[in-house]
Formats: structure tokens, C-alpha cells, sequence
């Protein structure tokens, strides 16, 4: 049997003496370590951008050239993340104090058996093994954190926000800006930041850059402020000399990508990481379902509210003076929604349920619908089958389940005399309420086969007697504070035009 074993740490030595380099290279290679050497710091530095998995540098204090310590200083200063371990001959408390408080991770006096330097390097990596276990469980938690707050958000502008804000949470950039693809190509949808205020210039350099990562699909980091091998760069610097490190990504799904990120720091700030560039990766392909989802999400939308409209216009195709009543109280309802400050997902309730509230009504003879005059006890109880008529009807229609409440209550009242099942108060479903208010409104305001529409003054009496009886006093009041406005008139021109806007609708 065959036992796949996990590889052992790369390591690299740096030492000016040729014998305790093939010493110690000898020892650390039979313990299974990879091994590379180096004769001096600068030796060392060119390696280091060919060695990008290096776990450990082992390194001399006293050198030509460059010392163990200034090595040191390179090494956290963003030439490599591995850890790091002096040995000398010349060994004193204030070297390794000195040393320590630089970040190397433990010290080694010359001369030591190799015992001890093997015991030295288990122990450093072994906490340097426990240290990564520890961030990929943090980056883990961070991804399901992202991927529950996605889940959540079904239209493209919350899922926008939503991504903005995680992404500022976790790596605290400067400037950012989303660019997702439409038919139009890839454009720039969100920008974060005050690097990116009242500086185009900036901007059409991170949009180039945008526009490479989307098109080759390969994350890039770029760091400004470090000397040396160059990282992943783009045409020339960007035109804010502040910047010093940038990440971009780009939000591939199985089938395509839709967009990209790109993430920028400036000096007052450390550069990004590699292992904040491999998250903002992982955080991208996450969120570019999520957006693909929307997007579809939305198409669906589209297709479900024509399906929807159809259903009202035929009802309403049976009574001429009841067109156009069912989209009015659709509006109606999601802006006295959105007034009370319900969520997205309610206010698609609350439209959806305003365009099919009178679909029972399309199982009542046209003789009582259209009749214009009073109509017979007999008669009435025929009409109030419409939402029980209404409910059956939807209920055939999974994906209606939620919108049902609304349809087979919203002629309830308060006080308990409505119908189909004489509910009172809290035992109606709120939405239920909300549609019932302006149902009433919008049928007083609207010619009848009975009679002509009422004036609003007439209109405000009405409602008001009825606060408390037939409707909801503190959404009476609420309703008549918006219907009162210079500018309610305005609502009558919205045309709702699917999901992904909807946010836009409702604010209006």
C-alpha cells in the first residue's frame, strides 16, 4: 500500500561559509526537506522571487554585503512570507532581542549540533503549520460569511452592496471598483473610495486593468513600493503616486466570467498579500455566481411579471372601469411599503399581490361585475367568493405561495365584520393589511360602472371613520400623509419594469 505522505518544508540557507552550508543542507535534506542555498543576502533576494512556496530561510547574522538582520528586514518588507531563523557565532542577548523584534521567529548560536538546529526547524514550522491552519479556518469562516450574506440577496443592487461591503470588511482597501459585463461590454458598476474620487485619470487605468484580468481570467497583484523583481504589473504606473499595492480579480462562473474587482491601497496602509490576492480570488468566484444567479433571477422576473400582467388585464379586460386598478394598487402598496421601511423581498410581495389581488374575479358573472347599480344581497355573496376564487386559482402556481395570504385576505377588517373568514387585527396577515388600505383608496379615487370617482377630500373623510374598523388606524394615517404630497400624483407614471430595478421603483 502506498502512503501519500505530506511533503516536507522548502528551505532556504544562507550562509558566507561553504562547510556549514553543505552541513546543514546535508542534515535538513535527509530529514526530507527541500533544500536551496545561497552565499550572501543579495544571492538570496534574487532566489527568493523563484521560490514562491519557501517556508523557512535559515541565515547567517554576519555576512559580506548584506547582513542576516538587513535580510531579515527585506523578507518582512514583502519579499517573501516565510519565516525566518539567525544563527551566529557571535551570539548575544541584544542580537536576539534585536532579531526577534525584527520577526524572525527564534535564534540560533554558533556552534550547535545539528540535533539542536533540527529540533530548532520542526519547532518553527510546526508553529508556522499551526499558523496556517489557523488563517485557511479564518478565510474559511470568511467565505461562508460571504456566501450566507450572498444568499440572501436576489437583485443585482443589494447583491452589489452586499459584495462592496464585504469586500471593504475583509481587506480594507482605499478604492474599489466592481466592473460587471453586459451587453454593452464590461462596465465599471460600483466605485468605493476616495482614491478614486475627482480622479478620471485613475479611473481609465483601473478599468484597463479591470478589462486585462477579465479578459485573461488570471488574478494579478501588483506591488509599487518594493524594489526588486517586479510583481504582476500593468501598461506603466498608475497616476496617483499614494498607491503602493493593487489587487484585481476576475468572477468567473462554470460557463463565463461576468466581471472583475480591483482593489487598491495607498501608503497609509500595508501592500496586500499574496494571501489576500488568493482570497479576493476565491471571494470573486464566489460572488460571480451569486451574480449570475441574480441576473437569472431577474430574467425570470421579467418573464413571470408579463405572465402576471396578463392575468390582471384579464380580469380586467371584463369591466372597462376597472383597468389599470390592479397596477395602480401594486404601486400603491409597494411605496406605502417602502414607506414603512419593509424588506426588498416583502415589497415584491406587496407588488405581486397588488397585480393579482382581484384574480378570483375573473370566475364572477360579467352581469355582476359590470352592473351599475347596488347589487343584491344574493349578489354580493357572489362577489365576496373573488379571493377564495383568487387563492384557488394561484394556488397551482408553486412559486405563488407566499403571495397567496395577500390575495385571500385583503378584504378582511380590523374589527373583525370582513371576509372570506372574519379575521380581526394581528390575525391578518400585515401585507394583507397594507393592500387593503389602498385597494379601498384607489377603488374611491377611480370611476365605477356605479358611480364617478370621489373627491379627496371625500376620499380622506372615509378612510379616516374607518381607522381602526374596516383598516389599520396608524397605516390610514401613514397612507393619507403620502397620498397628500404634491408630488403623489407622480406614482400613477411608474411603470414597474422587473426585479433587478425594483429598488429604483419603490424609492421614487
Amino acid at each position: 500500500m502506498v502512503v501519500n505522505e505530506e511533503p516536507k518544508a522548502s528551505i532556504l540557507i544562507v550562509d558566507d561559509e561553504q562547510s556549514l552550508l553543505d552541513i546543514c543542507k546535508e542534515a535538513l535534506t535527509e530529514a526530507g526537506f527541500t533544500v536551496h542555498v545561497a552565499h550572501d543576502g543579495p544571492s538570496a533576494l534574487r532566489m527568493l522571487s523563484h521560490l514562491p512556496g519557501l517556508d523557512l530561510v535559515i541565515s547567517d547574522l554576519r555576512m559580506p554585503t548584506m547582513s542576516g538582520l538587513e535580510l531579515l528586514k527585506k523578507l518582512k518588507d514583502g519579499h517573501s512570507e516565510a519565516d525566518f531563523l539567525i544563527m551566529t557565532g557571535f551570539g548575544s542577548i541584544e542580537t536576539a532581542v534585536e532579531s526577534i523584534r525584527l520577526g524572525a521567529a527564534d535564534y540560533l548560536p554558533k556552534p550547535f549540533n545539528i540535533s539542536h538546529l533540527l529540533l530548532k526547524v520542526e519547532r518553527i514550522l510546526q508553529i508556522r503549520r499551526n499558523r496556517e491552519d489557523r488563517k485557511k479556518l479564518t478565510n474559511i469562516v470568511r467565505v461562508l460569511n460571504l456566501s450566507q450574506a450572498m444568499n440572501t440577496k436576489l437583485d443585482m443592487k443589494s447583491l452589489t452592496n452586499e459584495f462592496l461591503s464585504q469586500v471593504q470588511k475583509n481587506f480594507n482597501p482605499d478604492g474599489v471598483v466592481l466592473f460587471l459585463q453586459d451587453n454593452e461590454g464590461l462596465q465599471s458598476k460600483a466605485m468605493r473610495g476616495s482614491l478614486l474620487r475627482n480622479n478620471p485619470q485613475l479611473g481609465t487605468w483601473v478599468k484597463l486593468l479591470g478589462e486585462r484580468v477579465f479578459r485573461q481570467q488570471l488574478p494579478e497583484l501588483i506591488l509599487l513600493s518594493k524594489k526588486g523583481p517586479p510583481q504582476l504589473s500593468t501598461e506603466g504606473p498608475p497616476p496617483d503616486a499614494s498607491i503602493t499595492s493593487i489587487m484585481a480579480a476576475a468572477m468567473p462562473t462554470r460557463m463565463k466570467s461576468v466581471g472583475s474587482i480591483v482593489l487598491l491601497r495607498n501608503t497609509d496602509k500595508p501592500d496586500f498579500t499574496r494571501e489576500h490576492s488568493q482570497l479576493l480570488n476565491v471571494f470573486a468566484a464566489h460572488t460571480a455566481s451569486a451574480f449570475e444567479n441574480a441576473r437569472l433571477y431577474g430574467q425570470l422576473w421579467d418573464m413571470n411579471l408579463e405572465v402576471i400582467r396578463s392575468f390582471a388585464q384579464a380580469v380586467e379586460a371584463k369591466d372597462v372601469y376597472t383597468r389599470g386598478h390592479s397596477e395602480r394598487v401594486a404601486i400603491y402598496a409597494t411605496h406605502l411599503g417602502n414607506r414603512l421601511g419593509l424588506s426588498k423581498e416583502d415589497l415584491h410581495l406587496l407588488y405581486t399581490g397588488g397585480i393579482l389581488h382581484d384574480i378570483g374575479k375573473i370566475g364572477i358573472p360579467d352581469v355582476i361585475l359590470n352592473k351599475p347599480s347596488k347589487l343584491t344581497t344574493e349578489e354580493f355573496t357572489v362577489m365576496q367568493r373573488h379571493p377564495e376564487l383568487g387563492r384557488a386559482i394561484l394556488n397551482q402556481v408553486t412559486s405563488f405561495g407566499n403571495i397567496l395570504p395577500i390575495i385571500f385576505y385583503h378584504h378582511e377588517r380590523v374589527d373583525g365584520t370582513g371576509y372570506p373568514m372574519g379575521l380581526q387585527q394581528e390575525e391578518i396577515p400585515f401585507l394583507a393589511r397594507i393592500l387593503s388600505v389602498v385597494d379601498s383608496f384607489e377603488a374611491m379615487t377611480s370611476d365605477r360602472a356605479y358611480r364617478k370617482a370621489l373627491p379627496m377630500n371625500v376620499v380622506r373623510d372615509i378612510l379616516q371613520e374607518g381607522a381602526g374598523q374596516q383598516w389599520q388606524d396608524d397605516l390610514v394615517k401613514i397612507w393619507l400623509e403620502e397620498a397628500e404630497k404634491p408630488d403623489f400624483k407622480n406614482l400613477r407614471q411608474v411603470n414597474v419594469t422587473g426585479h433587478v430595478e425594483f429598488q429604483d421603483v419603490v424609492d421614487a
